[in-house]
C-alpha cells in the first residue's frame, strides 16, 4: 500500500465547496482507498492505496468530487516519502519569522517553467517566495495593511498555474 496526502484546492474556504470531512472521508473510501482520515477542515485527505498512478488517483477523485459538489475540484497528490521530504527540506528552518509573518508552502501540478531570482517579493501581495523545489512553491507572507498576503492567488496568477496552499504548521503536523 502506498500512502497519499490529497490537498483540495478551494474546500471550506470563504463558503464556498462547502463539504463535512466525514461526507469528504466518505467519498475517498467510495473509491476503494483505505485508512482515510481528514487532517483540519481545509481539504487534507491521507489515504493508502495500490495504485501507482497519480494521474489516474488525482482524475477519478476530482470526477467523484466534481460529482459530490457539482463543481470542479483540484486535488494535489504526494506521497508521504514526499511530503516527509518537503518538510525535511525546511528553507524556513533560518528565516526569523515575527507574529506579522506566515509560512505556506503552495502545491502545483507540475513543475515551473519560470525561473525566478530568489527571493522573490511580489509587489503588491506582501508575498515573498523564498525557494521552488520539484512542483512547491515555498513562501512567507507579511501582513499589509491589516491583512496577511495569501500566497496561492500570487502563484497562480504569477506563474499561471493551479494552485493550493498550507500553511508550514499544518505540513508539519500533517505528517505526524
Amino acid at each position: 500500500m502506498i500512502k497519499y496526502f490529497a490537498f483540495l484546492r478551494a474546500i471550506n474556504v470563504g463558503g464556498k465547496n462547502l463539504i463535512k470531512m466525514e461526507d469528504l472521508k466518505k467519498i475517498f473510501e467510495s473509491l476503494g482507498f483505505k485508512n482515510v482520515r481528514t487532517y483540519i477542515q481545509s481539504g487534507n485527505i491521507i489515504f493508502e492505496t495500490t495504485e501507482k498512478s497519480k494521474e489516474k488517483i488525482i482524475k477519478r477523485t476530482e470526477k467523484e468530487l466534481h460529482k459530490y459538489l457539482g463543481e470542479d475540484v483540484l486535488v494535489f497528490l504526494r506521497t508521504f516519502p514526499e511530503v516527509k521530504a518537503i518538510v525535511k527540506y525546511n528553507p524556513f528552518s533560518k528565516i526569523k519569522t515575527a507574529p506579522s509573518t506566515k509560512l505556506y508552502v503552495s502545491f502545483i501540478n507540475q513543475e515551473l517553467k519560470m525561473k525566478l531570482k530568489l527571493p522573490f517579493v511580489s509587489a503588491k501581495k506582501g508575498v515573498e517566495v523564498i525557494a521552488i523545489k520539484n512542483c512547491e512553491v515555498y513562501c512567507i507572507t507579511a501582513e499589509v495593511n491589516g491583512r496577511f498576503g495569501f500566497p496561492n492567488n500570487f502563484v497562480e496568477d504569477y506563474f499561471d498555474v493551479a494552485a493550493t496552499s498550507r500553511n508550514w504548521n499544518t505540513i508539519n503536523k500533517i505528517i505526524t
